[in-house]
Formats: structure tokens, C-alpha cells, sequence
């Protein structure tokens, strides 16, 4: 009987980390935009900045623009890292 709950857990963590593996691959095609005094950020679910447009050099709006369309970007990842994991919390992950 422990042989076969040890089997079970392992299957478990195998579905777990194609789950997640899932998810990453998912979030690393995703993209997310924020947009500030006339200043627009996309980024990317890996928080890698993929494309600025907009007219004039005004760093306040580029931040706020950026913050934005990376909160964005947080915000899905972990919904998606929520639900691959069936709600459990993984400190370092969720």
C-alpha cells in the first residue's frame, strides 16, 4: 500500500512539472502593455522589456507605462502558477 501512495506522488509531481513547464513556456510567448503619457511598454511574462513606442523622451510616463504592462505581466503569471499548482503555495514559484 505505501508502494503504491509513493507511485501516486511520484505521478503527481511529474504532472506538476509539465504543468509548469506548460505555464512557463506559456508566459514566455504572452505579452503585456502598459501605457502612460503617451508612452507605450510591452513586455513579456519573463519581465523582459519587448518594445517601446511613443513620442518624446518623458521618463516618468516610460516608468509608469513599464510598471504597468510588468504588473500586468506578474499578475498573469501567477494566476497561471495558481492554477498549475491546484492552488498550492510554493515559496519561490507562487
Amino acid at each position: 500500500m505505501i508502494f503504491g501512495q509513493f507511485g501516486d506522488m511520484v505521478k503527481q509531481a511529474r504532472e506538476l512539472q509539465s504543468n509548469l513547464k506548460k505555464v512557463k513556456d506559456e508566459l514566455a510567448r504572452a505579452k503585456y502593455e502598459g501605457e502612460a503619457g503617451g508612452i507605450k511598454v510591452t513586455v513579456n511574462g519573463e519581465m523582459d522589456i519587448l518594445e517601446v513606442k511613443g513620442a518624446g523622451a518623458n521618463l516618468n510616463s516610460f516608468k509608469d507605462a513599464a510598471n504597468k504592462a510588468l504588473k500586468l505581466a506578474k499578475d498573469d503569471a501567477a494566476d497561471k502558477l495558481k492554477k498549475a499548482t491546484g492552488g498550492i503555495s510554493i515559496p519561490g514559484l507562487t
